[in-house]
């Protein structure tokens, strides 16, 4: 995005003294508007926090960096207040002062006069653009402008221009893209390219695997409503080496989407089952529909819903100062939530007691101990294999 017209500026400054001035490039006053006045972008947490001359500099910091904060001041003394946590004197005039955030590109585009709901627009979000305007009717029409620029990627033209196809592009087609940052293909729903997911490790959008497309549902396959699905994990001999755990899933009666499969991995704990059962149904269940899951694991819950928050804030680290056990899975299951959030879709948990003639509960025990079985067998066979490899191999036998 381009803020008012940007010039050539200097190398970001990391903390900037109030009394100090930046040095403009040599063609910054020959490319720059007249009595445009000098804005100076603070980025409080980004890749490399400091103070900015120029707004692609800034851009640069702050996308794809989940959780930036920033802002742009007409002052350098402003800006290190912003940086310090320092809050500087306003006459009543401009603290009454309303402003205009128009959003041309985020997940939600629009005109927003609260900064904080502003940026919960553009955190995370890939090549966001977006600008502060005196105005509400300036930011509309920079919203317009932005929605009128889509065709100028190549897709999308006016149906019937001569010598132009029309037709959406093929996944294979669409190259030169950032994930997210191309068209939408045929078949999306909710504005979401379903050939996208955050990824938990780094916070950026990256593109799916084959193996995750297969195994995510995208298109609606009933009424829309509420879903409930039913989940469970199984592990035989838990807590030992030879534990063999299993994953169930239970949508309805001879429901195709219902999952019985052994749990993959060296850790086959009953935890794991049970988060990997969460996981799974999220990932199958249509983007478009509320769910409900019923699990009768308290565990598996509370990872999501209660614990999760204050391991995030200390660095996935427990009170007693050890690794958080399973974060792995637990920050999947957060990723799919926060995904289906921002699609304003609901994902809700209700705990059901186990083994107590629950209908749902008793389908999904008996997927997941079905599945731990398979596992048992697959290592059964293993072990038969290695059994029949001779304790010596000589060179003449090859």
């Amino acid at each position: 995005m381009n803020e008012t017209t940007p010039s050539p500026s200097p190398a970001p400054v990391p903390k900037a003294s109030p009394g100090s001035k930046p040095s403009p490039s040599p063609t910054a006053g020959t490319k720059r508007k007249r009595n445009t006045p000098a804005k100076y972008y603070a980025v409080k947490a980004g890749h490399k926090p400091g103070i900015y001359y120029g707004w692609n500099d800034c851009l640069a910091q702050i996308t794809g960096f989940k959780g930036a904060i920033f802002q742009s001041f007409p002052s350098q003394e402003a800006a290190n207040a912003f940086l310090n946590g320092v809050k500087l004197p306003t006459s009543a005039s401009s603290a009454a002062e309303t402003r205009f955030y128009g959003i041309q590109r985020g997940r939600v585009p629009g005109v927003y006069t609260d900064w904080t709901k502003a940026q919960e627009q553009i955190r995370g979000f890939a090549r966001p653009r977006y600008r502060k305007f005196s105005t509400r009717e300036e930011a509309e029409d920079f919203v317009r402008e932005g929605q009128k620029l889509v065709p100028a990627v190549g897709f999308g033209v006016p149906s019937g221009a001569h010598g132009i196809e029309t037709e959406a592009p093929k996944e294979a087609e669409v190259v030169g893209f950032a994930p997210g940052d191309g068209p939408l293909p045929q078949g999306a729903e909710d504005g979401f390219d379903p050939n996208v997911l955050l990824d938990p490790a780094t916070g950026k959008v990256v593109y799916k695997t084959t193996t995750q497309k297969a195994a995510t549902k995208t298109q609606s396959t009933g009424i829309p409503g509420m879903l409930r699905i039913y989940t469970d994990g199984s592990s035989l001999r838990n807590g030992t080496p030879l534990a063999s755990a299993g994953v169930g899933v239970y949508f309805g009666p001879d429901d195709q989407r219902n999952v019985s499969e052994p749990l993959k991995g060296s850790r086959q704990t009953n935890q794991r089952a049970e988060l990997t059962a969460i996981l799974r149904a999220i990932d199958i269940a249509p983007r478009h529909r509320d769910v409900t899951i019923f699990t009768d694991s308290r565990y598996a819950i509370d990872c999501v819903t209660v614990w999760f928050v204050n391991w995030r804030r200390n660095n996935w680290m427990t009170r007693d100062n050890k690794p958080v056990e399973n974060k792995d899975l637990i920050e999947s299951i957060l990723v799919k939530i926060e995904e289906r959030s921002d699609l304003k879709v609901n994902t809700l948990f209700e705990w059901v007691k186990g083994h107590n003639k629950d209908p749902g509960n008793e389908e999904a025990d008996r997927l997941a101990v079905n599945g731990a079985h398979q596992g048992v067998s697959a290592k059964a066979e293993a072990l038969e294999v290695a059994q029949d490899v001779p304790d010596e191999v000589f060179d003449e036998d090859f």
